[in-house]
């Protein structure tokens, strides 16, 4: 597997690769991106990441654009096949299918789950691993937030009193609250290491609670923040964490130089 930033119009070129995750700063943080790479690098799949072409009135990224006008234009990067909006991105270009490419979390870990083997089985399975996946990103997402309360695009530095201030509150309640629902759902399972939506095998949406309980322990185990998941009293939910962050090819991913840092200042 490769992690790389590389020539990836191509697909006869000799760096071609299947897939692509297509986000900011490629090993520099984790983000929303990693929400993907974990479910490729649970696969064995091999995958690049890259930045290319993401900004700018000629980019992919059509929020990226600079307004409203240059969005109009119909004209789009070469190689989008599919309008998009904001990363992450997947781009998959199979040898032997046409090329896809969607951006939206949840979307993107949904057609990873139905190629790579981890789309749920039933439909009541479907809603109950999408239910648990929007419910995980909307609390990265509101932690994120609490980070940056004075403007969603300042960095963080550039408010960190009022930061500070925000997810310590955040921590001592909202949180609690997605992470009890979590530990009820859990604790509702035949055991506390078995799939979240409750089917036989594990889905998208264990990876996408795992990385947000990833996030949680790397951003707020701290002494800032009172050690807050040490404190938390989800013992089922803890066991469920441990469980998926010891899958074999996550472990490798993890202790390999692919795995780049959580940023340390709003879960991402």
């Amino acid at each position: 597997m490769s992690s790389t930033s590389r020539n990836i119009n191509d697909k006869d070129d000799q760096s071609y690769t299947e897939w692509t995750v297509l986000y900011h700063a490629p090993g520099q943080f984790k983000g929303r991106g990693e929400f993907l790479r974990l479910m490729l690098e649970d696969a064995g799949a091999s995958y690049v990441n890259s930045a290319e072409n993401l900004y700018g009135p000629e980019g992919m990224m059509d929020g990226f654009r600079g307004g409203d006008a240059a969005t109009a234009i119909s004209k789009h990067h070469d190689s989008v096949t599919f309008p998009l909006l904001f990363p992450p991105a997947i781009w998959h270009r199979p040898k032997d299918a046409p090329s896809v490419m969607v951006n939206q979390t949840a979307a993107c870990m949904a057609y990873l789950g139905d190629v790579l083997g981890y789309a749920p089985s039933t439909p009541a399975e479907r809603a109950r691993a999408n239910a648990v996946t929007l419910n995980a990103l909307d609390y990265i997402a509101e932690g994120r937030s609490s980070f940056h309360p004075v403007k969603n695009s300042m960095s963080y530095k550039d408010q960190k009193d009022e930061g500070d201030k925000c997810s310590k509150e955040f921590v001592g309640t909202r949180m609690k609250i997605f992470l009890y629902h979590f530990a009820k759902i859990v604790a509702g399972n035949a055991t506390s290491t078995s799939p979240i939506a409750g089917g036989s095998a594990v889905t998208y949406a264990d990876f996408a609670l795992f990385h947000v309980l990833d996030a949680t322990v790397s951003q707020f185990n701290t002494e800032f923040y009172a050690h807050a998941w040490d404190a938390f009293e989800g013992k089922e939910l803890k066991e469920y964490y441990q469980w998926m962050k010891d899958r074999p090819n996550l472990q490798k991913y993890f202790q390999s130089d692919r795995c780049a840092p959580f940023a340390g200042d709003s879960m991402m």
